[in-house]
């Protein structure tokens, strides 16, 4: 676990990214286990935690891999975005309500990026995303996300084609206008909990053209969350209209069977084979704002209940099923 998040920014040393290796499966600088680290986007110091699946150094006491590097490139790389809120340790709370790096841990072919948010003008914590500002003005984590990849590539040895993003609230509209941008990028979107706003999903949908912005979508969202609302506001669009949206760019015509891939007295997950690309959505009732099938945070409202998805889990089960796609960085 960090430790509180005013020593994060204030006291911690933390490690500074470099490209000290040529080869990032003979960088010596990644352990196993969980460290933060910063690299500077636009002048700005950002902050996230790395949870790296290899074999530890333990009592080697060298800068060197104690049962040796890994020799190939095969571990998926998953960008776990949090909300917008003040929960402190931010990074601890959002590690705990979503069990990613849990789940990767089990897994144990996955690297976890848990990114921090800055600070907006309203005193939460949070991103600069499509339709909802969260962060301080000025910061564009766009770019940061673009330098997350970069940083990546250079440092760890995982395979760049398995690169995910996903997020909760304001992190899954960030998530989702990653989606947009730069689909080149990813493998596979999920998001729980958020959308864009409408100017922004008519912007996303006009920026593709014969199947390119084409990604695989998944999508959690209650259809009683009174934060982000399933049917949408004035400004933001309706879970429904963020599906249709990927339906259209992964190439779907309306013809496809629709196949339900989990249905409990809760849940209902619907899936669409999709030309280009593939896309589900999860709809829950009666539950609140939440990451869905996590732990509660402290919320009552977000206990997960008898029938509920597992969120994560499904996440990381759809992107073993996803062909191999090829990208450039």
């Amino acid at each position: 676990m960090l430790v509180a998040f005013v020593l994060v920014l204030c006291t911690l040393l933390v490690h500074t990214a470099s490209l000290s290796s040529d080869d990032a499966c003979l960088n010596p600088f990644l352990w196993s286990g969980t460290q933060n680290v910063t690299i500077t986007v636009q002048g700005t110091e950002r902050l996230f935690e790395l949870y790296s699946p290899w074999e530890s150094r333990g009592q080697c006491g060298e800068n060197k891999w104690c049962t040796g590097p890994p020799t190939t490139r095969n571990s998926g790389v998953v960008l776990n975005w949090h909300g917008c809120n003040d929960h402190l340790p931010l990074i601890d709370y959002h590690t705990e309500i979503s069990k990613v790096t849990q789940e990767a841990q089990s897994r144990g072919r996955y690297f976890v990026i848990t990114p921090l948010g800055t600070k907006s003008p309203g005193g939460s914590y949070g991103w600069n995303a499509d339709g909802i500002p969260c962060g301080k003005v000025g910061v564009d984590d766009f770019a940061f996300f673009e330098a997350l990849v970069e940083w990546i590539e250079n440092n760890l040895c995982a395979d760049n084609s398995k690169l995910y993003t996903v997020g909760f609230s304001t992190g899954a509209f960030l998530s989702y206008g990653i989606a947009c941008r730069f689909p080149h990028l990813i493998t596979a979107v999920g998001t729980d909990a958020g959308g864009l706003s409408k100017l922004e999903l008519e912007a996303c949908r006009s920026n593709s053209t014969a199947g390119f912005g084409a990604v695989p979508i998944q999508a959690f969202h209650s259809l009683a969350d009174p934060t982000v609302p399933y049917n949408g506001t004035i400004a933001w669009a309706s879970q429904p209209e963020m599906d249709e949206l990927w339906r259209e760019k992964n190439g779907c015509t309306g013809e496809e069977e629709v196949q339900i891939t989990f249905e409990s007295e809760t849940t209902i997950c619907e899936y669409w084979n999709c030309k280009y690309a593939s896309v589900e959505t999860c709809t829950l009732k009666g539950i609140d704002h939440c990451w869905y099938g996590g732990r509660n945070g402290g919320f009552t409202s977000c206990t997960a209940r008898a029938g509920d998805i597992d969120a994560t889990a499904h996440m990381f089960d759809f992107w073993e099923t996803l062909p191999t796609k090829t990208k450039t960085v």
